[in-house]
């Protein structure tokens, strides 16, 4: 049985959903270590006082066009950035035996930890993971993220979280859109995603452009809405 996140239940926060009244906390993921994350991103966040989380596959660090580990200890540890497991290669869980998909799940976690990070938050690659893999990460790992966007209420299940991948030939409108309907719903948490920036081959279906991402951050600072790492967001909310 392979479980999707968005059909799991919700549990956690002090306050009851949907709650129109209040505002969402935003949270920017980044996934793959692109090095783009680091040229690109990473200096724009900065420039708008925001922080983000990296899902980053430890063993691919350093690869060719990928940021290394001295470029996600900085962001963490010398700019507050959250970072967290991914697997080792980006393996998809439901395709590995039981033991291996162990294996890549909890050689990640360890990388992690020998730098000296505290990873809080799994990103589940194509949001998927076998049942009987299921509790095996939930034991390490407090925050679970998938693929899927959908609704994020409290309480929430901080094991069972949704998010939107930013799409290649997308305009910040589309992400502009979708946190106003957050807003206007009285949704609790919305997790945006990004992959690479600037993408020159056109084949890539993840690219922002360093102009729509600036558009969404300062989108995001008018309406002066909390922007957080996932680990402190979700606390924030429990």
């Amino acid at each position: 049985m392979i479980l999707s996140l968005s059909l799991l239940s919700s549990s956690g926060c002090r306050f009851t959903s949907p709650s129109p009244s209040s505002e969402p906390i935003i949270v920017f993921t980044f996934d793959d270590q692109h090095e783009s994350v680091y040229q690109v991103a990473f200096p724009i966040m900065q420039e708008y006082g925001y922080r983000g989380t990296n899902f980053v596959n430890t063993a691919a660090l350093g690869k060719p066009r990928l940021f290394g580990r001295d470029e996600l200890i900085e962001m963490t540890l010398s700019y507050g950035w959250e970072a967290g497991g991914h697997t080792l290669n980006h393996e998809a869980l439901n395709q590995l035996s039981y033991s291996e998909a162990i294996r890549v799940i909890l050689e990640d976690y360890q990388n992690l930890q020998e730098m000296g990070l505290n990873p809080l938050s799994f990103a589940l690659p194509k949001g998927q993971c076998p049942s009987g893999v299921y509790p095996y990460l939930q034991g390490l790992y407090p925050n679970i993220r998938g693929s899927s966007d959908f609704a994020m209420y409290c309480p929430i299940n901080r094991q069972a979280l949704g998010y939107l991948a930013f799409q290649t030939g997308w305009n910040q409108q589309v992400i502009k859109q979708r946190i106003v309907r957050g807003i206007a719903a009285g949704e609790a948490l919305i997790i945006i995603g990004f992959h690479r920036f600037n993408a020159e081959d056109q084949s890539y279906t993840d690219s922002c452009s360093d102009t729509v991402f600036r558009e969404i951050l300062s989108f995001v600072k008018e309406k002066n809405l909390r922007v957080l790492p996932l680990a402190e967001a979700v606390n924030t909310l429990r």
